[in-house]
């Protein structure tokens, strides 16, 4: 056989198992020094087998059987991590924070759900809450299920999480890993504290009122009070945030949950506020309070209700930001 024969018999070979290594391994710089390896010891183990040590065809095939099939030669690739159950335990992170992310979206989308029709007022409240259930359990059942299913492929084929990361990303944290730098912050502390500050202010003159109350209705009143409570809450909640700063992980991670339940507290009392358009604090002149007129009721209940969504929505910034700290501990 002529040599370029041989090179081509070899090239074939390389370029099958170049076809079957694993989707993680074919970003990497790795992936030429591999293939280039192989071929390396192919010669090598060709050389080493023929009589006159320089490579023939029958070397050159021996070398390649010896070398063993594309797939064995990528399965060893494929076995890259630690065992645990059925995902690696280098997964098993990032597996728990997918898992925990799409169940929170799951519950959210529902409750929306369930205030949307709760404002229509089209069903019984009862089979409102007993769908609420259902459709939360099927969702929670199926997102785990196909989450699972996909960690599990992702631990056969090898990954890790940091292959998730775009190269750009991985580069950058290696600089700092190399020069010794700390992670990047999670958290801007004067910036938590200052935003922190101005919800307690609010929050305060919400609930001790220090202007003529007599215009409003007490209903109103009391309302407003509630809502500054919960603006007390989470204004100190960020405050005690920023002076924690880029320390305790757990501890903010414990807050941002706090604070989710904090925006869906608010939720009932925002529904109450938009089936009262009454006591919204709207005058007539000389400063005689009408409530919302009826020519403005619809837009008034629409503007309600999507504010409704919006605060049940920023819980998905807590859900992010809980998954982001967790890399930190």
């Amino acid at each position: 056989m002529s040599e370029k024969n041989m090179d081509d018999l070899v090239g074939a070979y390389i370029k099958e198992v170049k076809k079957v290594l694993p989707e993680w391994l074919k970003n990497k710089k790795e992936h030429k020094e591999i293939l280039a390896d192989l071929e390396e010891h192919i010669w090598e183990k060709a050389n080493e087998l023929s009589d006159t040590g320089q490579a023939t065809e029958d070397s050159v095939q021996m070398a390649i059987a010896h070398m063993g099939t594309p797939k064995s030669i990528a399965k060893e690739y494929k076995r890259r991590g630690t065992p645990k159950v059925y995902i690696t335990k280098e997964m098993w992170p990032l597996y728990l924070r997918v898992l925990t992310i799409v169940f929170a979206v799951i519950i959210i989308v529902n409750i929306i759900g369930l205030i949307m029709n709760i404002v229509s007022g089209t069903t019984d409240l009862g089979e409102l809450i007993g769908g609420l259930f259902s459709s939360i359990q099927s969702g929670l059942f199926i997102s785990f299920a196909i989450i699972s299913i996909i960690f599990v492929g992702l631990s056969m084929e090898g990954y890790f999480p940091e292959d998730f990361k775009s190269k750009k990303r991985a580069e950058k944290e290696q600089i700092r890993v190399e020069a010794g730098l700390p992670p990047k912050p999670f958290i801007k502390p004067v910036g938590e504290i200052i935003g922190g500050g101005i919800g307690l202010v609010i929050g305060i003159l919400f609930v001790f009122q220090p202007f003529p109350t007599y215009l409003f209705e007490v209903e109103f009143l009391l309302l407003l009070r509630f809502f500054g409570i919960f603006m007390i809450t989470s204004g100190s909640l960020d405050i005690t945030r920023g002076i924690l700063g880029n320390t305790q992980p757990s501890t903010h991670q414990v807050i941002h949950i706090i604070k989710i339940g904090l925006k869906l507290g608010i939720i009932p009392f925002l529904i109450i506020l938009m089936n009262r358009p009454d006591i919204f604090p709207w005058f007539s002149e000389p400063w005689v309070h009408i409530g919302i007129p009826p020519e403005f009721l619809e837009p008034y209940r629409i503007g309600m209700i999507a504010l409704i969504v919006f605060v049940t929505l920023l819980n998905l910034d807590d859900i992010y930001k809980i998954w982001k700290i967790q890399k930190y501990k």
